[in-house]
């Protein structure tokens, strides 16, 4: 199966607070921001992968996966900004490199906790599902936290179901441990 190179364009939208955000493929000027806002979001929960302190990519590393992103036919980026503030960001990008997991997209996605409940998480939600679909990707799979109810209830509203749990996948500095749970949308 041969994968399209999907670019979201840039597209306006307004939030539930009447303000208006950008949605967009991030550019290599956005690098900066996009270091910031990984920080930030590690920062707020214990639910992401890495720790803030964990983020040590250089701004030249993050323009060089930019420009990846953006030239591959295995990745597609899209970013929220408010106010020239990344403030969301999601992506899906292919699971391997062989013809039998080529219709097969990893997922992810986080909105900083200052733009919560904003509609920001379903509309990158409702974008970057039908990016993957324009790009060929069939199926969508994701890891998620057990106990982040609210990312798994979103996911759920968009059609993804839950597959397995992976018992202990995350363990924390103070040496406890979350589940994180298996999860799949066909497109």
């Amino acid at each position: 199966m041969e994968l399209l190179n999907v670019i979201c364009k840039e597209k306006r939208i307004k939030l539930k607070n009447g303000k208006e955000c950008i949605l967009k493929s991030p550019e290599v000027c956005d690098a900066e921001n996009l270091i910031k806002y990984l920080k930030q979001i590690s920062e707020e929960t214990a639910y992401m992968l890495r720790y803030p302190e964990e983020v040590i990519m250089t701004i030249s590393d993050e323009e060089k996966f930019i420009k990846l992103v953006k030239e591959s036919q295995k990745s597609i980026m899209i970013s929220a900004f408010i106010d020239d503030e990344l403030v969301g960001n999601a992506s899906v990008s292919a699971i391997g490199d062989g013809i039998k997991v080529s219709h097969r997209a990893s997922f992810g996605i986080a909105v900083i906790e200052e733009a919560w409940g904003l509609g920001i998480g379903k509309t990158l939600m409702i974008e970057i599902l039908e990016c993957a679909k324009k790009a060929g990707f069939e199926q969508v799979e994701l890891e998620v936290v057990s106990v982040n109810h609210k990312a798994i209830t979103l996911y759920e509203r968009f059609g993804f179901k839950k597959y397995g749990t992976r018992e202990n996948g995350f363990k924390l500095k103070d040496g406890s441990y979350y589940s994180d749970d298996l999860m799949m949308k066909v497109l």
